[in-house]
């Protein structure tokens, strides 16, 4: 800068270099910022319920030999040489495969009573389970009754067979999953069989009501060591075993029926689109169209096919209940025992898990129920519903499930800034610290381009120059009366420069012819 004392000069450029180490850690700053915590999550509380999808409820009865069923097949094993004991032992036996542990019959005896019988584990489970017809006598969703057959499938839990409203895990595949003779497939107004329901409201009088006969006369090998069901409360699309909520209804030896109520509560995570542009490793989630293979993904049933299938790897085989991953998979049965229990403890190390969670990220929208319930013992106090009409109190149970709450709780998860806010944060802090602009760097940009030609140009100019020989080397001119044919003598070379021909030659010893004086008037220069 003219006019400025040395002092002022490396003060002004100390003041310069301050600014630009200034704006670079600013800059820093708001790149780490952004690059360790790029998801923001905002509450939103008022939210109305009737947009919320109303969960799946799955009933399973303790008890996973129906007595009447066994009773019918250990008349087929007493004709083909087995005892009553022997049937009572492998009956009892059967409810290791749901909850491991060591049997009471050998091996080769057990793959006897599966030859005589001549099916499956999958369809021998399926035959002993209580009916649906008969665990399920009375169903009302939101005041109207429906037949119960029609509205709950017969599904496969962790639970093993159940029966389940509102179920549609694995559409494409759900007919492998239920008995579709159980409802009318061709019925459109049959609520959840179709589609996923919604709740157009909260209370006990919005929601699903349910007569369970437990039938504890038929009780014959349990999963449990009570006598009951089990009500298990999971998201429609998800199969019910990992995450999912299982609240017991129990009923005492003395036959004393049950009043269950189930209020559910929601809360929503959703993840906005802007979370897209951010990489898994950093939103560690997955939305539920971007997993290859998956119609909708879920991070529950990821969990559940994962542990399914270190169980094949592992014993080369699958449990009944799990949803067959593949064509072909052997299905588990007694002589497996030993390895699902030798699983389950290796589970319960977190080996499996941890390898798991790193193929399963959860999913960036999910739905999260929260449950409170209430299960009192029903007395004869005069007390009539509709529900309950018909029916012998002390000897049924009744289960109501609905939300608790008109709204809920909705987490949405976003980018913390979007490319175009970073970009404008980047030049307000280059403004603020340097007083630039975007015009002002196109500026830098064209002033150093136009420099660095300029100078280019001008070395190509001198390079040029200096390739041109003395001028005594030139031929400069000729005789002009004498007609002269010119010829281009040896070791002569030309410029290169386009603006002027030239001719010179290398300094070799030439005879000249001597004209005279008055010829040398009439010679023709040559001026550059």
């Amino acid at each position: 800068m003219d006019g400025l004392s040395i002092i002022e000069s490396v003060l002004w450029f100390m003041i310069c270099i301050l600014c630009m180490v200034f704006c670079l850690i600013m800059m820093l700053r708001l790149w780490a910022n952004y690059s360790n915590n790029p998801i923001v999550t905002s509450i939103y509380t008022s939210n109305s319920i009737w947009d919320v999808s109303f969960p799946a409820v799955t009933i399973c009865n303790n008890n996973k030999v129906y007595r009447p069923h066994a009773d019918l097949m250990a008349k087929n094993l007493y004709m083909n040489g087995f005892t009553t004991n022997d049937s009572d032992k492998f009956f009892s036996s059967l409810m290791k495969l749901i909850r491991p542990h060591t049997i009471s019959i050998d091996n080769a005896t057990a793959r006897q009573f599966l030859d005589r019988l001549d099916m499956t584990v999958e369809k021998l489970m399926e035959q002993l389970m209580q009916p649906c017809s008969a665990l399920l006598l009375k169903c009302i969703w939101i005041g109207k009754v429906y037949d119960c057959n029609k509205i709950f499938k017969t599904v496969k839990s962790k639970e093993g067979f159940c029966c389940a409203f509102n179920y549609h895990y694995y559409v494409e595949h759900i007919s492998n999953d239920f008995n579709t003779n159980d409802f009318n497939n061709t019925s459109d107004d049959l609520p959840g069989v179709h589609t996923i329901l919604k709740a157009p409201g909260s209370g006990r009088d919005v929601g699903l009501a349910v007569a369970l006969n437990i039938e504890p006369d038929m009780y014959k090998a349990t999963s449990r060591p009570f006598i009951g069901a089990s009500v298990i409360i999971h998201d429609a699309m998800d199969f019910p075993d990992i995450g999912a909520h299982i609240v017991s209804v129990p009923i005492v030896s003395v036959p004393i029926g049950h009043f269950l109520e189930i209020s559910i509560t929601g809360k929503f995570v959703r993840g906005m689109e802007s979370l897209r542009a951010i990489p898994q490793e950093k939103r560690m989630c997955y939305f539920h169209n971007e997993v290859p293979g998956k119609v909708r993904y879920s991070f529950e049933s990821c969990v559940s096919e994962c542990a399914a299938k270190y169980i094949h790897r592992i014993c080369g085989c699958l449990p009944f209940y799990y949803p067959e991953m593949l064509k072909g998979m052997r299905t588990c049965y007694l002589p497996d025992t030993d390895c699902l229990l030798r699983i389950r403890k290796l589970i319960s190390n977190y080996e499996e898990i941890e390898h798991c969670s790193k193929i399963c990220l959860p999913e960036c929208s999910d739905m999260f129920y929260t449950l409170n319930s209430e299960n009192i013992k029903m007395h004869d106090v005069g007390f009539d519903s509709y529900l309950m009409n018909d029916f012998d109190k002390n000897n049924m149970s009744f289960v109501y499930v609905f939300f608790g709450d008109s709204s809920y709780i909705e987490y949405r998860k976003e980018s913390t800034i979007s490319w175009d806010s970073l970009i404008a944060s980047f030049g307000g802090i280059f403004g603020l610290c340097l007083g630039g602009s975007v015009l002002s760097v196109i500026e830098l940009i064209y002033l150093l381009t136009r420099q660095l030609f300029r100078r280019q140009t001008r070395k190509w100019q001198e390079q040029t120059r200096t390739k041109l020989p003395p001028a005594s080397e030139v031929f400069l001119s000729i005789p002009a009366k004498e007609k002269v044919q010119l010829r281009k003598p040896r070791n002569c070379q030309e410029s290169v420069d386009k603006r002027v021909l030239v001719t010179w030659c290398q300094p070799i010893i030439h005879q000249h012819k001597i004209t005279s004086v008055d010829n040398m008037n009439h010679m023709k220069h040559v001026k550059f």
